[in-house]
């Protein structure tokens, strides 16, 4: 972490809490309401206050039918795609420090994809790195599967990693393309865009059920502004500052302070298994990391 500037590691510092904070979130907001209808509130509360925030700040521009498709679609994976699968995930019983572990792989997908799509040179250290990180999730899902845990329910994060995956390099490579508009605008170009494909799903499949009180306001305020507001926009952020796969890598950190929430919690109980889990996931991030500034020559895979 030795190339990061003091804000681009006070800025990693919270995005790490913010996104740990979500799998805890989640799974304390499913008691309340269905999948859909959670992300529902969710990301109606967001899309207005963002909408609002974009309103009074002046971020406005704009935008050709393309860009903004683009940025739709990225929001859709970043955010609909993504939130979808780890909230069945979290509905069929895989504990939120589990999740994390899962969706821990994101850097190695974001790594290959970003050498395909936009150019990034990837060093041998990072690829171990990122190997690693698979070791260590490869270990915590082995050990909850054989204790009876739901295979299918440990395959769904497997799909959200894909998804957020694309998002990130589609993301880096649209700043690449040119100059990037107000990621208060964009953000609220991906809200918009998730709520509309969240929104009849949550009608259609649950009726927006949900017993409406103090914890599920708690909880959709928590994720709407805290997680989504705060993670997202700190990672985008973040993309306009380093590679995308050094972003992506910071993921690593989340499981270790997502099971020390989902202990505080919930009680979570972790197994050795989670913990020699955890050391492999340190040394991890240390590797993807710890790598040499990429020069403008390294642009071209």
């Amino acid at each position: 972490m030795k190339n990061f500037s003091p804000a681009t590691l006070l800025l990693s510092g919270l995005f790490v809490l913010c996104w740990s904070s979500g799998f805890v979130g989640a799974a304390y907001g499913l008691d309340y309401a269905g999948t859909f209808t959670l992300l529902f509130w969710r990301y109606l509360l967001l899309a207005a206050f963002l909408a609002a925030l974009t309103t009074l700040f002046r971020a406005w521009r704009r935008l050709s039918a393309r860009e903004i498709f683009r940025h739709a679609f990225i929001g859709i994976l970043a955010h609909a795609v993504w939130l979808v699968a780890v909230l069945y995930a979290l509905d069929l019983g895989v504990s939120a420090g589990i999740a994390a572990f899962i969706t821990a792989l994101q850097p190695m997908v974001t790594a290959a994809l970003a050498v395909r799509i936009t150019g990034e040179r990837i060093r041998p250290m990072q690829w171990c790195g990122i190997a690693l990180g698979l070791a260590s999730v490869a270990i915590v899902v082995s050990d909850k599967v054989a204790l009876g845990g739901s295979l299918f329910g440990y395959l769904l994060p497997f799909a959200a990693v894909l998804a957020i995956s694309l998002s990130v390099v589609l993301d880096r490579r649209a700043g690449k393309d040119r100059a990037a508009p107000p990621i208060l605008l964009t953000t609220t170009i991906h809200a918009s865009a998730s709520l509309a494909v969240i929104a009849p799903l949550a009608w259609g499949v649950e009726g927006f059920d949900a017993q409406f009180g103090a914890p599920l306001v708690f909880a959709v305020v928590w994720l709407a502004l805290v997680v989504s507001l705060g993670a997202y926009g700190l990672m985008f952020m973040l993309l306009r500052r380093t590679q995308a796969s050094k972003v992506s890598g910071l993921t690593y950190l989340s499981p270790p302070v997502t099971l020390i929430l989902g202990y505080l919690v919930f009680g979570d109980v972790l197994r050795a298994a989670d913990l020699v889990a955890l050391v492999v996931a340190a040394i991890a991030v240390a590797l993807v990391l710890r790598s040499p500034r990429v020069a403008g020559a390294e642009c071209r895979a």
